[in-house]
């Protein structure tokens, strides 16, 4: 049976979501694995792929199909957890780059103040990086 992580990078490829879903905790473990990742470059760098699939999901404003529901009550909608989590691991990996259109879009959405800021805030940074 396929990891959560491969189920992923074949929605994306197929553009076709696993017909039962995704489980959430499953889905935070995936997200926390690229996460690792992210934050180990030298030695597990996050790949293309996995890059791939972080910008769908913020293309997607982070909504997939959910078996059940998040087991804990959270100030943020899923999606926009879902969008909070890969904005940080993007940050993390250092690959900005790939979601700009992504980062002016969160910028401009009503949502949460939480996601909304930490879009703004990365955006500044990326625009800091191009000017340097």
């Amino acid at each position: 049976m396929p990891t959560t992580r491969e189920q992923l990078r074949r929605m994306v490829a197929e553009r076709k979501a696993p017909p039962r879903g995704f489980a959430w905790g499953e889905l935070m473990e995936a997200l926390e694995q690229m996460s690792d990742a992210a934050r180990n470059r030298a030695m597990n760098p996050l790949g293309d792929e996995d890059v791939g699939v972080l910008v769908d999901l913020l293309a997607q404003r982070g909504r997939l199909p959910l078996r059940g529901q998040p087991p804990i009550p959270h100030s943020m909608p899923p999606e926009e957890l879902v969008q909070f989590r890969v904005l940080k691991i993007l940050e993390q990996a250092g690959r900005l780059d790939t979601i700009r259109d992504s980062l002016e879009r969160l910028n401009r959405e009503p949502g949460s103040p939480a996601l909304r800021g930490l879009a703004r805030q990365l955006l500044h940074r990326l625009e800091g990086e191009e000017e340097a």
